[in-house]
């Protein structure tokens, strides 16, 4: 990983307006550079570009960084990756220890191999009448098996290592790579007679690979193991060809194996992807999450399948992504679907998808069962306004009084922990304190107040979980932007830029003084209604020492009451 000073002279050397322009066409508006959004659909530009602290920040959809995170959103790059590029382009070299250098090594050997493997199982395929009956049979072309340069492993032991040998490859580190298993007899190809699917990153190289069975053999799917160049809880298949796609319409569908994606992208649905035989994880939430926030589940409809989607609907809405299910007549599939009724009958789901209420109230059995259900599925949802819409929308299907849906529902969201929840889970809860944020934009533009007004405020000050999260770190010493801006998340990092791009004050000191007396006045409020309720909870009891205690301290904060 760079030091922060080698992160700092990348930074120094390019400007943020020359990186991004390369991306997004900017104009000058004062101080700062707009451009339309390249991170969602936008016609007024709301993208900003400021040059002096080398930071953007959408005002649109809330997206904000340096010259970093905008390589790593657009070209859905690793952090790494994004150093490496930048470094490149402004001629700084990055330094490698021993342990990078074989790792680095290691890695480069990998992608070779996997990348020759590649050409030795596409070889087979062409000369496999079987194979090529089965992708046909299947639907699935030659068109369609060059451009997912599919391959086919032939049903021997040994011609894909010795294949590899002759490229000069070790047995170990084929065998690292998954692609030969060791036996008493010595080294045999783990893939035999299986149709070959590449599994690729998303800069296009080839980093594992999945061998469906032709003739009955079990597993059905057989996957590579994980490396140092696979994670397949961070990889979805078809996301090197779907990135583009995603980005362009704005929304991913998310399908439940390789061949259905196949389908899809040949009938011009090219934003399509798949988990690699596990189910979805919040890694992939967040892989997603740096093309677009719209996700559609094209599941199966059968059972099996909607259980998928439940499963996935939760892991995805906590990753912070919107949700919606696209719903398929019975016994139909994405693949079943689209080769009987078309490219148009597809389009036209995919314009009339469900929410997630509509997709639970679609269920057969208890409706009360069904709605805990959906309530548990609401309750990962991180924007409290769509959430507050759900419970709304679920109480309407129902027919039930909200009240009583939001009691269950504070029920079911109880079994997770306020505590447990992060800056980041909580970055679109709504509008925020306006005191608050003033505060902490005033406290980045007067570092010097810092201490002052951290020895009269502590973070439980404030009620908004970023403003508080950004205070504790400000409160601990990080005064500088730059600074600070290092230490922080994404979703801290999103709020950063936002607030610094914004208004200067007449008096900063006069209204950093008045934010204070505003919190916490704010803050003696709140305490005076948890007094008032333990007081209350304390007479039903008939406690007269906690009684007491509390009603005594109830005084104190009464006489603490603003003029």
């Amino acid at each position: 990983m760079p030091s922060d000073s080698t992160l700092e002279e990348i930074k120094n050397r390019l400007d943020i307006v020359d990186v991004i322009s390369e991306y997004v066409r900017l104009k000058q508006a004062g101080q700062n550079w707009k451009g339309l959004c390249p991170f969602h659909t936008e016609k007024t530009p709301s993208f900003t570009v400021n040059p002096a602290k080398q930071i953007y920040h959408c005002f649109g959809c809330g997206s904000g960084g340096d010259i970093f995170s905008f390589l790593v959103k657009y070209e859905g790059l690793s952090f790494p990756e994004a150093v490496a590029v930048l470094a490149k382009k402004a001629g700084v070299t990055l330094k490698t220890y021993q342990k990078d250098t074989v790792q680095s090594g290691e890695k480069e050997v990998l992608l070779n191999l996997h990348k020759d493997a590649a050409v030795f199982f596409q070889h087979y395929l062409s000369k496999s009448d079987k194979a090529k009956a089965y992708l046909n049979k299947r639907g699935i072309e030659e068109n369609a098996q060059n451009v997912f340069s599919l391959g086919y492993a032939p049903k021997t032991w040994d011609a894909l290592i010795k294949y590899l040998s002759r490229k000069g490859y070790k047995p170990e580190i084929i065998k690292k790579a998954g692609l030969v298993t060791q036996g008493t007899k010595g080294f045999y190809d783990t893939f035999r007679d299986r149709i070959m699917f590449p599994i690729y990153d998303l800069k296009g190289d080839v980093i594992a690979f999945g061998g469906r069975s032709i003739n009955g053999d079990e597993p059905k799917y057989l996957n590579s193991p994980e490396t140092i160049i696979f994670n397949k809880r961070r990889v979805l298949y078809g996301i090197h060809r779907a990135k583009d796609a995603i980005k362009e319409t704005g929304r991913v569908l998310f399908m439940e194996g390789y061949l259905d994606v196949i389908t899809t992208h040949m009938f011009g649905f090219s934003n399509a992807v798949a988990p690699l035989g596990t189910a979805f994880t919040l890694e992939h939430g967040k892989l997603i999450k740096r093309f677009t926030e719209d996700v559609l589940l094209v599941f199966d409809s059968d059972e099996a399948g909607r259980k998928a989607v439940r499963n996935a609907a939760n892991i995805l809405l906590e990753a912070g992504l919107n949700v919606r299910v696209l719903s398929f007549p019975d016994k139909e599939d994405p693949d079943s679907f689209l080769r009987k009724k078309g490219k148009e009958a597809f389009q036209e789901l995919l314009d009339n998808p469900l929410s997630i209420v509509d997709f639970f109230m679609r269920q057969k059995g208890d409706k009360r069962l069904i709605a805990r259900e959906a309530l548990t599925t609401i309750s990962k949802v991180q924007d409290s306004i769509l959430r507050g819409q759900y419970i709304k929308m679920l109480s309407e299907k129902l027919g039930v009084n909200e009240i009583f849906i939001r009691e269950e529902f504070k029920k079911v969201s109880s079994q997770s922990s306020p505590e447990g929840q992060t800056a980041a889970s909580l970055s679109h809860s709504g509008p925020k304190p306006v005191e608050e944020v003033t505060l902490i934009k005033l406290l980045l533009q007067l570092p010097e107040k810092a201490e002052e007004v951290s020895n009269v405020l502590s973070e439980e000050d404030f009620k908004d979980i970023m403003s508080r999260s950004v205070f504790k770190r400000i409160k601990e010493g990080s005064t500088d932007f730059k600074g600070l801006y290092s230490q922080c998340d994404e979703a801290e990092k999103n709020f950063l830029t936002e607030i610094s791009l914004e208004d200067h004050f007449e008096d900063p000191e006069k209204t950093i003084d008045d934010c204070v007396t505003r919190i916490k006045e704010n803050r003696r409020k709140i305490l005076l209604q948890e007094l008032q309720r333990k007081i209350k909870e304390a007479e039903l009891k008939k406690d007269l020492n906690l009684l007491k205690s509390l009603q005594s301290e109830h005084q104190k904060l009464l006489k603490h009451r603003k003029p």
